[in-house]
């Protein structure tokens, strides 16, 4: 399957790691110290232009790089980053759904079975809540449009009450 992923590395690097590299990209993440300040001199007719890096003003806020990018191929994305993601998480969630709101397979999304079933959880009720209205299926009752009586308010849950 990885070698379907990234043809062009099946004879650069071995099998085992091109899997681990697939899982690693299975989630996206933003990078942390990228940020360049640029400025501009001039000096005796010559422009000069430089770029300096500099430290984010959210540095508290964001993960750090060897969370994401560990030596441990063998845990998924989201034990790796051990973020507890809740039903409230769209933009984490929204990953694992395909665009006409089915959840991806295992094999696609590289999670462990215990993550793969929270995200089968967490989906279902982030479309209930109306969090995930565009990536729900349209023939879905789980869209607010579609329900009738007291079903067509959005469902409210208890993040303490979630199992998996």
């Amino acid at each position: 399957m990885c070698s379907k992923i990234f043809p062009f590395t099946s004879k650069l690097i071995p099998k085992v790691f091109q899997c681990s590299i697939a899982q690693s990209r299975a989630v996206q993440s933003s990078q942390i110290s990228y940020l360049k300040k640029i400025e501009q001199e001039e000096k005796e007719n010559k422009i000069v232009i430089k770029a300096t890096y500099y430290d984010s003003d959210r540095v508290n806020n964001l993960l750090p790089q060897t969370a994401i990018h560990s030596e441990n191929c063998g845990a998924c994305p989201l034990c790796r980053i051990g973020i507890p993601v809740m039903h409230t998480d769209v933009l984490i969630i929204s990953q694992f759904v395909n665009s006409k709101g089915g959840i991806m397979p295992r094999k696609v999304t590289g999670l462990c079975k215990r993550m793969q079933k929270r995200i089968d959880y967490l989906v279902p009720m982030a479309q209930r809540a109306g969090l995930l209205m565009n990536l729900t299926p349209d023939y879905s009752k789980k869209d607010p449009k579609r329900r009738r009586g007291w079903k067509r308010f959005n469902t409210y849950y208890d993040e303490s009450t979630i199992k998996y």
